[in-house]
């Protein structure tokens, strides 16, 4: 496609977009238009299926749908201008370390000359001149010291600086991988974690679970008591199964209400018997409504299990467990159920 054409189809798109944020009634805002953009445009084919994922669940684009595409598919822009800062910061940096190697070492030729100059002429000088050229050799010498003392002070200050950058490009990193909301590891974690756990158990031949869960009527909780309690239910259904889960495996928010849990070296028995836990564990919390005191029930989830078969990509995993978890769903809510052909005889 020439340059020509791509204006004229990123033209058409972006007219495309603003009629449709309007036909829609949705909010014209940077936002709205980056997604529903990426939306039209068929670049991102992930962003499309999260927008039509998330509408099946909520019923409609709302302000929250538009936030959690936003932060699992553009969060990486605060990230990239960081570490674009970082990269001027480090070449700032070093272009200031080669400028006084670079005058240590025009220094070190000059006195070298003069060193050897005064090898070659020491035997055939008189005292006098012996001494006026000792005293500037000495001269020499120590100016010597102190530029190497100086290069030693900006090496040693570069070395600081870089080991700050460092810390600061390790903490954008977290930051990459954590969901801002409940302060667990997000979906990108996740996908991650999950890519490097099937091949692991691919070369180990270990088994590997995943565990998808739900918040049962979640959609209920926002409704009735407003998004800013809906936020702290995730953030409690987060911590009780990032706690639960411990070192077993890593838990993350997956999307929306829904949460991943990824089990190295676990088999399908075990995994059931933790879901289970967890699941109790989340039923077991009082909600209270903080500016009123009063009790507003409690929490149940639905849980999903799907064990690592070999030959499958980390998305037919998913799939799996997330069939089991409608199957949970379906079957009347909080409670655990394994994907069909992997049921064994749990206790």
């Amino acid at each position: 496609m020439c340059k020509e054409d791509g204006f004229k189809v990123a033209s058409l798109n972006a007219q495309k977009t603003m009629a449709l944020l309007e036909d829609r009634n949705i909010r014209k805002v940077p936002q709205n238009y980056t997604i529903w953009y990426e939306y039209l445009s068929d670049n991102n084919p992930e962003i499309r299926e999260a927008v039509n994922r998330l509408m099946l669940q909520k019923g409609k684009f709302s302000d929250e749908v538009a936030k959690q595409i936003y932060n699992e598919f553009f969060s990486h822009e605060k990230e990239g201008r960081t570490i674009r800062e970082t990269n001027r910061l480090v070449q700032q940096s070093m272009e200031a370390v080669l400028r006084e190697i670079r005058s240590s070492t025009s220094g070190l030729e000059d006195y070298g000359d003069k060193l050897e100059n005064f090898a070659d002429n020491a035997e055939d000088l008189n005292v006098h001149d012996l001494q006026k050229m000792t005293r500037n050799i000495l001269f020499e010498t120590r100016e010597m010291a102190v530029r190497s003392e100086d290069l030693n002070t900006s090496l040693t200050k570069a070395s600081s600086e870089i080991e700050d950058l460092k810390r600061r490009l390790k903490d954008v990193e977290q930051e990459s991988l954590t969901d801002t909301l409940t302060g667990i590891a997000n979906r990108k974690k996740f996908d991650n974690e999950l890519a490097k756990a099937t091949q692991d158990s691919i070369k180990s031949n270990e088994n590997l679970c995943l565990v998808m869960s739900d918040i049962d009527f979640f959609k209920r909780f926002n409704d009735t008591h407003g998004h800013v309690f809906g936020d702290q239910v995730l953030k409690l259904v987060a911590n009780t199964l990032h706690k639960g889960a411990g070192d077993d495996g890593l838990t993350a928010r997956y999307g929306g209400e829904e949460f991943g849990i990824i089990l190295p070296n676990t088999s399908i028995e075990k995994a059931f018997k933790l879901a289970n836990r967890l699941r109790e564990n989340v039923s077991s919390k009082r909600l209270v409504k903080r500016n009123s005191g009063d009790e507003v029930g409690k929490i149940t989830m639905s849980f999903g299990i799907a064990q690592f078969d070999l030959n499958e990509d980390p998305l037919a995993l998913i799939a799996r467990a997330d069939d089991a978890l409608y199957n949970a769903k379906e079957s009347g809510r909080n409670q655990v159920k394994i994907e069909a052909q992997k049921i064994p005889h749990v206790a």
